[in-house]
């Protein structure tokens, strides 16, 4: 679809008048002239690129909002149970019509052949912009999308997240399902759901913890790396381009011949140890413990006898999709609210542990704090720039992230909207 705007303009004009009756003061008309077109010039060349400037700047914090906005509209109507339907700006195109004129008024005489201003001057330069934008809007729909936002988050974008320095917590309450933990043969899941009490008093424990490790830097997020034995006899010459693949040569047991094997770079792991200081066959059997689990399955080892293995945890942390998101947060309004829970007593002080993972106000008027808000169902919705205790720094910058982590994850959903074919629609005003 495409939305065209009506025509801005801005005019400016500037006129100078002055008595001019000295006798003596001689202009000529080349010199008026000259005047007149230089002045017209610097007024075109300063408006031009103020005009670009300030299109630029409006038109980048429009499409920001109207994301954040769009956004925050899903949440509103899956607090009612209706489906979701986002719609992106694929294309901003604006033209810019740059305008000047100018213009001179004065009474002459002549003599011996010289030009005096008898009564007075005046002097008009105008310089005007006409700006006509137009707008690509593409509503994301079909097989694909919908794919993609049913489809749970895969472990390596946790990992890309928690590598930008975002705090564990804040990125798990919102992406993870539950947590699964293993004793012996005994294995235990616990949902991130509120209305399931204990087992969502147990995940938040378990998230608070590898948090209170991160605060402390003694958290490992990463993928298991490991060399993948190869059956082949050292009678057979490595070329460069199974060199250049990873491939070689390694010291096997005493008396016995070297063994051919590949590095390879593995599936996502969660510890509070460097897993590169391990044994190769024990990173092989992480790998393979990771293995028994589809990708959206981050395996999780704090073992005893390292920071934080007082409280122990081998498992799984299961991942959800986006869609499972906005239903979490949009349950979270009135449905379903998220309480408080006290960490563990074998955790260390966290920094942060509020009760909602995101708190999406709801009212018949925005609160007064709101960054973003939105009018749906004949209630206002909003995000507000504190947290669920308004006035605490630490709480409001919970928030803050809260959003801007379900924006970033939405943008890691969506495919480029720039490719997506659609019926062109023009509305002119």
């Amino acid at each position: 679809m495409y939305l065209t705007t009506p025509t801005r303009s801005a005019h400016v004009v500037i006129a100078t008048s002055s008595a001019l009756c000295q006798p003596t003061t001689m202009l000529s008309r080349s010199g008026f002239l000259s005047i007149i077109f230089l002045f017209a010039a610097l007024l075109s060349g300063c408006l031009s690129p103020l005009a670009m400037h300030r299109a630029v700047l409006q038109y980048d914090q429009t499409v920001s909002q109207v994301e954040s906005e769009i956004l925050l509209l899903n949440i509103a109507r899956a607090r009612h149970g209706l489906p979701i339907h986002f719609t992106a700006v694929s294309n901003v195109a604006a033209t810019f019509d740059f305008r000047t004129n100018a213009g001179i008024g004065a009474q002459f005489f002549e003599n011996g052949g010289q030009v005096f201003a008898k009564n007075f001057y005046s002097l008009n330069l105008g310089a005007s912009v006409a700006e006509n934008p137009t707008v690509s809007i593409v509503p994301i729909q079909g097989e694909e999308f919908t794919k993609r936002i049913l489809t749970p988050m895969d472990e390596a974008k946790f990992e890309f997240l928690i590598s930008q320095g975002l705090e564990p917590a804040i990125v798990l309450r919102l992406m993870a399902r539950g947590v699964g933990v293993e004793r012996g043969d005994t294995r235990t899941f616990s949902l991130n759901l509120p209305h399931r009490r204990e087992e969502y008093r147990e995940f938040r424990q378990r998230i608070l913890h590898l948090s209170a490790l991160n605060l402390a830097r003694q958290l490992y997020v990463g993928p298991i790396e490991y060399e993948a034995p190869w059956p082949l006899r050292l009678d057979h010459p490595l070329t460069t381009q199974a060199l250049d693949k990873g491939y070689r040569w390694t010291p096997s047991q005493a008396n016995a011949e070297p063994q051919l094997s590949k590095r390879v770079i593995g599936r996502i792991a969660i510890s509070n140890y460097n897993p590169a200081k391990l044994s190769n066959e024990e990173r092989l059997r992480l790998q393979q413990d990771a293995e028994r689990y589809p990708r959206n399955y981050v395996l999780v080892d704090i073992r005893p006898g390292f920071p934080g293995g007082d409280y122990p945890w081998h498992g799984q942390i299961k991942l959800r999709s986006f869609s499972a998101m906005i239903g979490f947060v949009a349950r979270g309004i009135a449905e379903e609210p998220e309480f408080h829970v006290a960490q563990d007593p074998r955790t260390s002080p966290v920094l942060r542990n509020p009760d909602q993972t995101l708190k999406i106000y709801e009212g018949s008027s925005p609160s007064s704090d709101a960054a973003f808000a939105v009018e749906f169902g004949g209630q206002s919705y909003a995000v507000g720039m504190g947290g669920a205790l308004a006035g605490e720094e630490s709480w409001q910058s919970w928030n803050r992230e809260g959003f801007r982590l379900l924006a970033q994850l939405y943008q890691m959903t969506v495919t480029d909207v720039g490719r997506v074919m659609t019926p062109q629609i023009t509305i002119a005003k």
